[in-house]
């Protein structure tokens, strides 16, 4: 088992390395490896010390490899021909379709898996199915920014190497039909989910279950998920593949003496193989995420001991259920679903012997609890926040899931394939039963104390991680109990500003911009990150994102520098998932259930800091913002122009332009930043948001704010921005383009 941890150990060095080791280290390192072969019978150390080495090998060498494949737009529209096939079931978002294929560029051997997106395909591509596209190359990361997922690394984790956009062309074509069986029948067994059942969310979740494709679940679905603690439920998990598996072995031995296979096969040895193959289907039916690979593996493990009649502890199952997955895969660990599924076995492995005198009832609510606590930590890490409610939710949640549900479902899918019209009536009572059961979960969701959701610091966790294994231990209970002074820097951990400080996160939105900014008691939005044609894509997949680890108030401020139908829609997608609390709009909204003021020369205190709205342009139609703590001040200047900007520096006293720090208005472009604006200002930092890359009119914008002394951030360039401006100035300045240099950050 050490060895099995200290392979994991090399891995994740390799894995999280700021550069790639050079020769002259391997050199050494084999020089290491030949010592400690010589002795590695007899040493434990050494032993692990070769583990290590070997997982330090295996992450560098798919780290170079990915690296040497990778490929990033060296021009603004650079386009490719690629034949290729494609490996995932296209998941569909309004008119485009997404989907992975792997692919080749003319007489280029080497195969790429590229990420594509497909806007109104007139033949959509089935999984399995080979096609010649046009693609427009795109770089692997449109945005990058602090929260939400960081697409880089899943590339990385995922394998791809390039990311396009199929153009519209005549040159696009179907050559061949789908050869892959488990991905086709996948597909199928979704499309007729989707068709047996009405309610869209049913249907998402039905699918999730079926065949573990989550693309279809909302976001409100994931939220109550999250708040309830049932994230590891949604999915094709472990627990299924087990309890089928065990399933599948007991009718195997009912079967075994009606079928003439006892001629050849005694019956354990039977229904082994036939519950492994069973488990081994349905994980590939799901997949084959990290969970399922997990328990397949630790199955074959076992029955292989018990063929060969050999005896294995569950721990060096665990083990070497462990180093097989990172061989199949070494960049595992950068997906949450690798810790969270083999710490919750390891933990049950740990805690899972049944004291004396208690029931089975009674165990299962201990191991319950001990699963809970030991995994707070990582479920702090990975999601900001650990569910109060669902160590209550999951005592009755994974039952009925787990025999009720998932068999319902795996039942009405594999009919689905043979019997349509019986597995539609079984699906159809999948529906009904979710219709039934998914009003509790939102309302234990919707609780006060569902959620307990703080941000620790980094020294928190090493200290977490000792506290754990100390509660897990067998020791006296007052002994243990000294962990939960664990807890304790939690309670002190700040998560908001303090009084007069404002925390103001200018957010990378691609071509949009969006600034969040978050007082002692309130949260402000100014603008929603979308900009033309986009309909509130980017306040999904950027804003919400941001605003997830603030917990689940809604927005008190919502600012729209203009209107625009983008924004618009922006704004009714943020007030529908998140709630919005109040919305300040530059010009006249065309009209709204929602709360909303029209902008207007004013001034107000919102927790210590002045908020002061300045409003020109033709019929007052744009809105900036100028947030003033003390002597020093932040001007969002929104989508003034240079007419409304020399409106201002006429009509205003001089002192109420002036900042510390300016967002550009008009995304940098050429329309704002005057040179009299410029020339008039006593800015010390600006940045830059959204527009288009490497634009000339907006390099010679900053060029214009370089010259005059102005030091110049660029979202385009630096990722999102986070400072914190108070009564002393800019307190704190970062990037997100500064942060570790994992092998996915690092530039081509």
């Amino acid at each position: 088992m050490i060895a099995g941890l200290s392979f994991m150990g090399g891995v994740l060095l390799g894995l999280g390395a700021a550069r790639q080791p050079d020769d002259w280290w391997w050199l050494l390192a084999a020089i290491g490896v030949g010592a400690a072969l010589t002795v590695v019978r007899r040493c434990a150390a050494a032993r692990a010390g070769v583990a290590l080495l070997a997982g330090l090998w295996l992450a560098t060498v798919t780290s170079g490899q990915w690296l040497e494949s990778r490929v990033t737009p060296r021009a603004g529209d650079e386009r490719w021909l690629v034949e290729g096939r494609v490996l995932t079931v296209p998941a569909r978002s309004g008119t485009e379709l997404r989907f992975d294929a792997a692919v080749r560029q003319g007489q280029d051997p080497l195969v790429r898996r590229a990420r594509l997106a497909w806007r109104e395909a007139a033949t959509p591509p089935r999984v399995g199915e080979r096609w010649r596209w046009l693609v427009r190359i795109e770089p692997l990361a449109e945005t990058r920014n602090f929260a939400g997922l960081d697409p880089e690394r899943v590339a990385f984790r995922d394998g791809v190497h390039l990311a396009g956009r199929v153009l519209p062309s005549r040159l696009n074509e179907r050559l061949e039909l789908a050869t892959t069986p488990i991905d086709t029948a996948r597909a199928r067994i979704a499309m007729r989910i989707d068709a047996a059942i009405a309610d869209p969310d049913a249907a998402a979740l039905v699918t999730a279950l079926a065949v573990g494709l989550t693309d279809g679940l909302s976001l409100d679905q994931w939220r109550v998920f999250n708040a309830t603690g049932t994230t590891h439920l949604v999915a094709i998990s472990g627990l299924h593949v087990t309890l089928f598996a065990l399933l599948a072995f007991a009718g195997a031995r009912r079967l075994w003496r009606w079928l003439p296979a006892r001629r050849w096969f005694d019956r354990e040895p039977f229904a082994l193989l036939v519950g492994l193959a069973a488990a081994g289907g349905y994980s590939l039916l799901a997949g084959f995420s990290v969970p399922t690979q997990r328990t397949w593996l630790m199955l074959a493990i076992f029955s292989a001991a018990r063929l060969a009649a050999r005896r294995i502890g569950a721990g060096r199952a665990w083990s070497l259920a462990l180093v097989l997955v990172l061989l199949a895969e070494p960049t595992a660990p950068l997906a949450a679903g690798f810790w969270l599924s083999f710490a919750a076995v390891g933990v049950l492995l740990v805690a899972g012997g049944r004291e004396e005198g208690t029931s089975g009832m009674a165990q299962a609510f201990r191991l319950q609890f001990w699963v809970m606590v030991a995994l707070a930590p990582l479920t702090f890490a990975v999601f900001g926040a650990v569910s109060i409610a669902g160590f209550a939710v999951n005592l009755v949640a994974i039952p009925a899931i787990s025999f009720v549900f998932v068999p319902l479902i795996l039942a009405g899918a594999l009919g689905a394939l043979w019997f349509p019209a019986a597995g539609a009536v079984l699906l159809e009572l999948a529906g009904s039963l979710y219709a039934v059961c998914w009003p509790a979960l939102v309302w234990a969701a919707d609780l006060g104390l569902a959620q307990w959701r703080v941000s620790p610091p980094l020294a928190w966790y090493a200290l977490a991680a000792i506290a754990t294994g100390v509660v897990l231990l067998r020791w006296p209970v007052r002994l243990r109990a000294t962990a939960w002074c664990a807890l304790l820097p939690l309670l002190g951990a700040p998560s908001t500003p303090a009084p007069g400080t404002a925390r103001v996160t200018v957010l990378d939105a691609g071509r949009g911009a969006a600034v969040l900014v978050e007082t002692a008691s309130h949260v402000a939005l100014f603008d929603t990150g979308d900009s033309w044609n986009t309909a509130g894509a980017r306040a999904r997949r950027v804003v919400l994102p941001a605003l997830a680890p603030l917990g689940d108030p809604p927005i008190d401020l919502l600012v729209l520098p203009s209107i625009t139908p983008d924004r618009a829609a922006g704004a009714a997608l943020l007030a529908h998932e998140r709630g919005v609390a109040r919305i300040v709009v530059g010009g006249d909204w065309p009209g709204s259930a929602l709360r909303v003021e029209r902008c207007r020369n004013a001034a107000e205190r919102i927790d210590g800091l002045v908020f002061e709205w300045l409003t020109t342009g033709p019929g007052d139609r744009y809105c900036a913002l100028r947030i003033v703590a003390g002597a020093h001040a932040l001007l969002l200047g929104g989508d003034l122009d240079a007419g409304a900007e020399r409106r201002l520096l006429a009509g205003a006293a001089r002192p109420r332009l002036t900042a510390d720090i300016q967002i550009l208005a008009r995304q940098a472009g050429g329309a704002g930043s005057a040179p009299q604006w410029i020339e008039s200002s006593r800015t010390e930092w600006v940045i830059a948001t959204g527009g288009i890359d490497h634009s000339r009119a907006r390099e010679a914008t900053l060029a214009r704010w370089r010259a005059r002394g102005t030091r110049v951030l660029d979202t385009r360039r630096d990722g999102a921005i986070e400072l914190t401006i108070g009564t002393h100035g800019i307190e704190s300045l970062a990037s997100a383009r500064a942060m570790y240099p994992f092998a996915w950050r690092r530039p081509p």
